[in-house]
């Protein structure tokens, strides 16, 4: 059904860039979390929010409109190896983004949490961790300072890896390489 194409198309590309457009913002806010870390657990919160309730949901229905998509211009997938790369990385990414990055930043939530409450005039974050570590340390306990440093370089690791994982899929969409 070719005129059906441009809906699915049309459908296809604003779910993708309602998904990961916001993402593209994270390292401006953690930046401007470090420079003003009374405010980081909100830019935790923030980034969470927006991950889970538009970020991963819109992906998750990515699928629907591409296999709409490929049923519609009726695209062989044994000969659309540029599709099945793409495939292939979008699972990568969207198991990544749950399994590892979802978790990562829910701990970071709970140590930010933490933090503030061993010290209510501070509010915590990335940076607060740093100046509030010492009073709530205990002997024999991680140091949550150095579990929050740790676990924001996962972070800023982990959505490098997942920028990189949406421009390659998007340039395999848009460019269609005979791969």
């Amino acid at each position: 059904m070719p005129s059906l194409v441009p809906l699915f198309l049309t459908i296809h590309i604003l779910t993708a860039i309602a998904a990961f457009g916001p993402v593209f913002v994270f390292p401006i806010i953690a930046r401007m979390a470090a420079v003003e870390p009374q405010h980081g657990l909100f830019a935790l919160r923030l980034t969470d929010t927006i991950e889970k309730r538009l970020t991963i949901p819109l992906a998750l229905t990515i699928p629907v409109s591409g296999g709409l998509l490929v049923w519609s211009e009726g695209i062989s997938l044994s000969n659309a190896h540029w599709l099945l790369t793409a495939i292939v990385l979008y699972v990568v990414a969207i198991s990544f983004a749950i399994l590892i990055q979802v978790r990562t930043v829910d701990r970071m939530i709970e140590l930010a949490t933490q933090l503030a409450a061993g010290r209510p005039a501070m509010a915590a974050g990335p940076g607060a961790a740093l100046a509030t570590a010492a009073t709530l340390r205990v002997a024999g306990e991680p140091d949550p300072a150095a579990e929050m440093k740790s676990l924001g370089a996962r972070a800023a690791r982990g959505g490098i890896f997942l920028t990189i994982l949406v421009v390659l899929i998007v340039s395999l969409m848009a460019g269609k390489p005979a791969i």
